[in-house]
């Protein structure tokens, strides 16, 4: 059974070794109802190192919301040194309505931080998040899929190497075991971006599409999670060595015409400059545009969606780090 609360807790002052589970009221809505989100904390023999891992960002991305509940039904809390924060359902509007954006503003959550605690309800939703939540985390793990008309190869996202959290997110993305790692060009509103401007070291996770759900994603998700635990320490062991990641910087491409959607590649693909990536016909079949590899680099993520319209988004498209 969950408490609900209004008001985040004092996780560090939680017994040593307990679960709990919180339904965190945060924003009160006109008909006095309430956005509620669902957080589970798992205090092991001390309180910190402190994991916070959230999913659901997206109301459309489900892989990491049903693999930290998949995570919580094992979490021995006798079995941590630290403690654990998850939040599976980060957007729950979005999530009740199968949509990316919360339908209350309309908003993406993950281009609204770092919220106001006097904005609309997600800006409010993000403001409660990052400052109470988040704060006090040694680490985050955001957990993602692509949206529900395309999908994704697994790979992370961690900062530029300007940034001073670089190093310590480059360290626990190769301990997280991903051989795709993406560096830098978070834009405004960004989780990322905001947890680091506090401080804090963030992996942005894309693991599946589709809206939908497998069972090799969800146990791929644990795993790159047990192995962060046991980068930090709060696991015991040490995860199994990662040496040689492929590392890219951030690229995307979008329609240049409106029609039918005609792909030449998959996600995974690693292609040559100019290499043919999409065609895109009229309602008649005729060919009105082609999408060409600007620079060689791999198809991290693909719009499978064949309807397109001008200026949608159709690929991750990235050239690999200098």
């Amino acid at each position: 059974m969950a408490t609900r609360i209004t008001e985040w807790v004092n996780v560090d002052a939680l017994p040593s070794c307990s679960l709990h589970s919180f339904d965190f009221a945060v924003v009160q809505l006109a008909d006095a109802s309430w956005v509620t989100v669902p957080v589970k904390v798992a205090v092991g023999s001390r309180a910190h190192p402190r994991l916070v891992a959230i999913a659901g960002i997206h109301g459309d991305e489900p892989e990491g919301m049903l693999s930290l509940l998949d995570f919580w039904t094992r979490c021995d809390p006798g079995t941590l040194h630290g403690s654990v924060i998850l939040v599976p359902v980060a957007n729950p509007t979005a999530f009740a309505s199968h949509r990316r954006r919360s339908p209350l503003d309309g908003l993406d959550l993950n281009r609204t931080f770092p919220g106001k605690a006097d904005g609309t309800p997600s800006e409010r939703l993000a403001y409660r998040l990052l400052h109470e939540v988040v704060v006090g985390a040694d680490l985050v793990f955001t957990m993602h899929s692509w949206y529900a008309l395309g999908t994704v190869v697994p790979y992370v996202e961690i900062p530029g190497r300007e940034e001073p959290t670089a190093d310590r997110a480059l360290e626990a993305a190769k301990s997280a075991g991903f051989c795709r790692i993406r560096e830098g060009g978070w834009p405004e509103g960004v989780f990322g971006r905001a947890a680091n401007a506090l401080g804090i070291p963030v992996l942005e996770a894309e693991i599946g599409g589709l809206g939908m759900s497998t069972p090799e994603n969800r146990a791929a998700y644990t795993d790159h999670l047990t192995r962060l635990l046991q980068h930090l320490g709060i696991f015991s062991g040490s995860p199994p060595p990662n040496p040689s990641p492929e590392r890219y910087v951030r690229g995307q491409l979008y329609a240049p015409a409106g029609g039918m959607l005609r792909l030449a590649v998959r996600a995974g693909d690693e292609v040559q400059a100019d290499a043919l990536l999409a065609t895109i016909t009229d309602l008649h079949g005729k060919a009105v545009a082609e999408m060409r590899a600007p620079y060689a680099g791999l198809v991290a993520g693909v719009r499978t969606f064949v309807s397109v319209n001008p200026g949608d988004h159709v690929f991750a498209f990235f050239p690999r780090a200098a």
